[in-house]
């Protein structure tokens, strides 16, 4: 058997993943499963990592809630949905970024690396991080460069203060840094007058405004915590998607030497596992791309498409475990006709995207 397994860093600082959440009850990849098959007791106990399996995660449909602002106001979700937001210090190891869509939908992540902070089984250092998903809503023109949102909904993908930790790192996940401290955020369009801001405020956004005079992008200000949120201008998706499987091949590639020096079932089992863990991050990133920037009628099409993979996945990943017949290596083919089921499917949204 193949032996595969991805560099958790690299995959987990790509742009933002899917989560489950959201204020109504859209349709989503984990609903669209549960409608195909449901596992078994024995695939359940397959999995070393977590009780149950990771289900592709929550891919809305527009919510009536989370609506844009009115057409005469001028600013809408669909114009932030064209942005990257990112929040960070400009030094140190630590960032976070998100991306809004045309319905107030958003994804993030949050990481803060500290070498430092070591011990026993953990020898190289703690990872704060935080997976997360939400809804903005309430877009409101203040004045003529500011606007307010409201932050409605936010999710975790991970349960906030938990830890694990994962080849001699410690993972604590946490809320977000950026979004976790406050409902009520503002927006600052281009052409404010930064005499008009604070000085902590300016520092936040100083490294990426073009300008010493006026903002040079949209910013998101938590005004609560005295945070600014800096922005640029998003890649296409066709761009997106291509970039995010290519980062995630090469950290396959570079994990898949290392593994075939593991010697235990115990190793191999762990790894093909984390391995589904990362293809299945990868595949709801790019379901959110195809929800968001595919036409409807060819969405359907690519739905039902998905439901059928969805079934045969499963169906492989079972009788690859099957042939082991309860032995100690059934998860193992188990964990890894998972994964190798879902890259190649990220491999199929990608073209779908071009």
């Amino acid at each position: 058997m193949k032996k595969k397994v991805w560099s958790v860093i690299l995959a987990l600082l790509l742009g933002a993943a899917v989560c489950g959440c959201g204020t109504a009850e859209p349709e989503t990849l984990a609903t669209i499963e549960a409608e195909v098959i449901t596992p078994s007791a024995g695939e359940a106990e397959a999995l070393p990592v977590k009780t149950d399996m990771p289900r592709e995660t929550e891919v809305p449909a527009e919510s009536e809630e989370a609506t844009t602002a009115p057409e005469e106001i001028g600013l809408t979700f669909e114009d932030l949905s064209k942005r990257q937001f990112g929040f960070s210090s400009g030094a140190g190891g630590w960032g976070e970024e998100f991306t809004i869509e045309r319905d107030g939908y958003f994804t993030g992540k949050f990481h803060d690396l500290d070498m430092g902070s070591a011990g026993e089984g953990y020898e190289n250092g703690t990872l704060y991080y935080s997976s997360y998903s939400g809804y903005f809503a309430d877009l409101t023109k203040v004045n003529e460069y500011t606007y307010e949102m409201k932050l409605k909904d936010i999710s975790y993908r991970e349960e906030v203060d938990t830890q694990r930790i994962v080849e001699n790192q410690l993972y604590i996940y946490t809320d977000s840094y950026a979004l976790g401290g406050n409902d009520t955020f503002t927006l600052y369009l281009p052409g404010t007058p930064l005499e008009g801001l604070s000085e902590e405020l300016w520092m936040w956004i100083r490294d990426y405004n073009q300008s010493e005079t006026e903002l040079t992008m949209p910013i998101i200000v938590d005004e609560k915590n005295g945070y600014g949120i800096y922005s640029y201008e998003r890649l296409s998706a066709a761009e997106d998607a291509k970039t995010t499987l290519a980062l995630y091949q090469e950290s396959f590639d570079y994990y898949d030497e290392l593994i075939s020096e593991s010697s235990t079932t115990l190793e191999w089992k762990e790894y093909t596992w984390r391995l589904y863990e990362l293809s299945d991050e990868c595949l709801n990133y790019l379901w959110n791309l195809i929800r968001y920037n595919v036409e409807e009628e060819k969405y359907q099409e690519i739905l039902a498409e998905q439901r059928a993979w969805i079934k045969e996945k499963e169906e492989a990943a079972a009788a690859a475990r099957d042939e082991w017949e309860g032995g100690s290596f059934a998860p193992v083919a188990y964990n890894d006709m998972l994964a190798t089921k879902t890259i190649e499917r990220c491999q199929v949204l990608v073209e779908y995207l071009q």
